[in-house]
């Protein structure tokens, strides 16, 4: 029983989190979607712990929302492609601070993870 309410907490944290998203920004909410999705789907396939879900989630919000900012704000390619690499490089640090290094071995052998960022929408 106790195990159920150690994985609902974040679940029920991410509900509140969208919802709220939805009410203020649809490009928020969405970009909070995509984040649950790509936050479960790590955690399936890495065995991360529930302080690492809500860190990971928390990145992957934010590496999306900025995403999104750069690809429709930037119209030079070329900057918007710089923009997209510092931004993936910024997220694999991040990764690195939080994941241990099978969990980030793992994670970088993804092709999924690496082409989220590779600037198409």
């Amino acid at each position: 029983m106790n195990t159920k309410a150690f994985y609902a907490l974040p679940v029920l944290l991410l509900v509140a989190t969208a919802s709220h998203a939805q009410f203020t920004d649809p490009a928020a909410a969405a970009a909070a979607t995509a984040a649950t999705n790509m936050t479960r789907d790590m955690s399936t396939r890495m065995q991360i712990n529930e302080g690492q879900y809500i860190k990971l989630y928390s990145i992957n919000r934010t590496r999306l929302v900025r995403q999104q900012e750069i690809e429709h704000a930037t119209t030079d390619a070329s900057a918007r492609t710089a923009q997209l690499a510092e931004l993936q490089s910024q997220y694999e640090q991040e990764c690195a601070r939080i994941l241990t290094s099978s969990q980030l071995s793992q994670l970088q052998q993804e092709p999924s993870q690496a082409a989220t960022g590779n600037g198409r929408g």
